[in-house]
């Protein structure tokens, strides 16, 4: 299939997802200016304990194409909340559970904390010298693209769920005036097979 024929057939895909207000190439500016609100963003605290990395959306613009798209987040049939990890170095101190009867297994496990209903902190993993705790990281984890999964010409596709300051930078440059909680953003990368 032709580039550009492929990459139609892409962005038609993902404006076509139930939930999708809008969505649209991002060009290499945009890219760029997004890049450095997340890095600006990266460089605060997470509830006063650690920096966070995104690694979803750092991936998502490190493809050939990015699209931003502004989402209904009750529609949207793809989970827009990121998936985390807390990590030191290369221990995982904290991470997401989805597994029912695993959560219910570390509930009654002392040694940890829920943070949220499906995050669990590992307390005997936590760093107790105060050098060691500044390599906390909270790691935004990239996932791949469920609707992509599929297309023929797409490899190497990657979401991203933004900070909230670039959830604001994609508003604007899709021209979203709309404030509700439940719109949300998310940035979708992808590469085109080599012909």
């Amino acid at each position: 299939m032709e580039r550009r024929v492929c990459l139609e057939s892409v962005l038609r895909m993902l404006q076509s997802c139930n939930g999708v207000i809008a969505a649209r190439l991002l060009n290499d500016d945009e890219r760029r200016h997004i890049l450095r609100v997340e890095e600006q963003a990266e460089g605060k605290l997470f509830l006063e304990m650690c920096p966070t990395v995104n690694r979803g959306v750092r991936e998502a613009l490190a493809r050939d194409y990015a699209v931003g798209l502004v989402i209904d987040t009750e529609k949207y049939e793809y989970s827009h909340h990121p998936h985390m990890k807390l990590i030191c170095g290369d221990m995982i101190v904290g991470e997401q559970v989805k597994e029912i009867e695993l959560k219910e297994e570390l509930r009654k496990d002392r040694s940890t904390i829920f943070m949220w209903d499906d995050f669990v902190v590992y307390r005997k993993r936590l760093p107790r010298n105060p050098e060691d705790r500044k390599r906390l990281r909270l790691i935004y984890e990239a996932r791949s693209v469920s609707q992509l999964r599929n297309h023929t010409c797409v490899t190497e596709s990657v979401f991203g769920t933004p900070s909230s300051e670039v959830d604001g930078v994609v508003k604007t440059l899709l021209a979203i005036t709309r404030q509700e909680s439940i719109i949300g953003t998310c940035i979708v990368g992808f590469n085109l097979v080599e012909e």
